[in-house]
């Protein structure tokens, strides 16, 4: 009696059925649930569990010692779902313990009609924003290219003046419209990345040159550093890559009026028929707050609003990139300091192919040089460094590759370098490496295993960049200094 007394305190429902089939007990919760009112041993289990009964005896479902979802029926004949389970005592009787369902079953039905009415807002979403941006576009681009008749007419100074503020307006809604468009198949998740074969260098070049002219106007340089072992071929999708590096390109030069934009891609992994790349956007720009780098990726985000009132955009841009890049089973990264610029990097990762593409008449070269349009590129000697980086150059014989206080800086940066790598402080690690980097700009041997040392630090790769310092080192060793016999 003590233990049944018991049973009346749970919340679950208990039910005792006998050797005979005949129902013995229910505890006080059930009895109160299923209006069970007089001799309980006239009730049969069979009208409590008809579904139950139904599995275990007509199907002969062994249903012992299972967790089973079924229907309780109460005297009125109307029923509610629980979970039932069934243990067979030692004296051959039947303990029945069951648990209300109703809550859970019903959450399950307005989740499911909240994903449905969910589904069906984001597809009618996704619909009015590809109808509304195609219907966009066809004006637009009618009107940049009435825009563009003009220029063949005699126009004023003040018409001009017009016209190509008309125009540019028409080139900024048809970014806008683009971005609102790749948004939409974003969410819809109907981008799917091609996989062609296409020549690195011409797809370099192309990007480039779709930017020079804002650059030249501007005033700014534009260096570029490709490594020797980037593959002449690939195979991936050649239009979103494009799309990812022209979209940090422009950032950088809307966001910087003084100095110069500096493209780099080095090759990182290789691995099987696959290569990862890594592609670095410096700029001299108007920079970002740390507190500001979290909104950078987000949709509809940028740094204040002042921003969107200055540059224009819509905050989608970054975002577009971050998710097309990691769909190229890569990430992107920004380093940053306000007023002095901005540092994006990405890497990708592409299938590499037998130099099957007629290369004959690919100018497009590999190491470091200025750019300066299409087939037209400048080599970096110490002249031209001189007017990049008035900062590192001058007369100051540090920066004079190969002279003793040009080694001994070097030396000294190493040392501050190993420390922080010990330290695990990679901010400061990469900006000593950049440092180096700069110090050892003439050696083009030594810049390079500096500059993959640079990006082992980006990644706060502790054994690599160790294992790389070591072979700079090496390097710094086989120097001879100018003077010295």
């Amino acid at each position: 009696m003590g233990d049944r007394a018991l049973l009346d305190l749970l919340l679950e429902y208990i039910l005792i059925v006998g050797k005979d089939g005949k129902l013995e007990y229910c505890n006080k919760p059930a009895i109160d649930k299923l209006n069970i009112k007089g001799d309980i041993s006239l009730i049969s289990p069979r009208d409590i569990f008809p579904v139950l009964y139904e599995r275990a005896l007509e199907k002969r479902e062994d249903l012992l010692n299972k967790n089973i979802e079924t229907e309780m029926y109460k005297a009125n004949k109307t029923c509610f779902p629980v979970i039932a389970r069934v243990t067979k005592q030692d004296d051959g009787k039947y303990f029945i313990c069951a648990v209300d369902n109703s809550i859970r079953k019903n959450m399950e039905k307005e989740l499911t009609k909240t994903r449905e009415n969910l589904s069906l807002a984001s597809t009618t979403q996704t619909d009015f924003i590809s109808n509304i941006t195609h219907e966009l576009r066809t004006p637009v681009n009618g009107m940049l290219g009435l825009t563009r008749t003009l220029y063949d007419t005699d126009l004023s100074p003040m018409q001009l003046d017009t016209v190509q503020v008309i125009e540019r307006s028409c080139v900024n809604m048809s970014k806008i419209i683009n971005d609102f468009l790749d948004f939409s198949k974003l969410e819809s998740g109907k981008i799917e990345l091609e996989n062609n074969e296409f020549n690195f260098r011409n797809f370099l070049d192309k990007t480039l040159a779709a930017n020079i002219t804002l650059i030249n106007d501007k005033g700014l340089k534009l260096v570029v550093y490709v490594a020797d072992d980037v593959p002449m071929n690939l195979i991936g999708d050649e239009l979103r890559l494009t799309q990812v590096l022209n979209n940090l390109i422009s950032n950088a030069v809307k966001f910087t009026s003084v100095g110069y934009i500096t493209v780099e891609v080095t090759q990182t992994l290789e691995q099987d028929d696959y290569v990862e790349l890594f592609f670095v956007v410096m700029d001299t720009g108007i920079g970002i707050a740390k507190s500001d780098m979290d909104k950078l990726f987000k949709r509809f985000s940028q740094v204040d609003a002042s921003i969107t009132r200055r540059f224009g955009g819509t905050g989608l841009g970054l975002s577009i990139c971050a998710e097309l890049v990691r769909m190229m089973g890569g990430s992107i990264k920004v380093e940053s300091e306000e007023g002095k610029g901005s540092a994006f990097s990405f890497n990708v990762r592409l299938r590499r192919v037998a130099d099957s593409i007629n290369d004959e008449g690919v100018k497009f070269p590999s190491g470091r040089f200025v750019y300066e349009g299409t087939g037209h590129f400048t080599a970096e000697g110490n002249e031209k460094k001189k007017a990049l980086e008035p900062e590192l150059y001058g007369n100051d014989e540090r920066y004079r590759f190969g002279t003793r206080a040009n080694m001994d800086e070097i030396r000294k940066n190493m040392d501050k370098l190993i420390i922080c790598i010990d330290m695990d402080n990679w901010e400061k690690a990469e900006s000593f490496a950049g440092i180096i980097k700069n110090l050892a700009a003439d050696n083009r041997d030594l810049k390079r295993e500096v500059f993959r040392m640079e990006l082992l630090v980006r990644k706060a790769d502790k054994e690599g960049t160790l294992m790389q310092y070591e072979i700079v080192k090496e390097k710094l060793a086989e120097v001879e200094i100018d003077g010295d016999q």
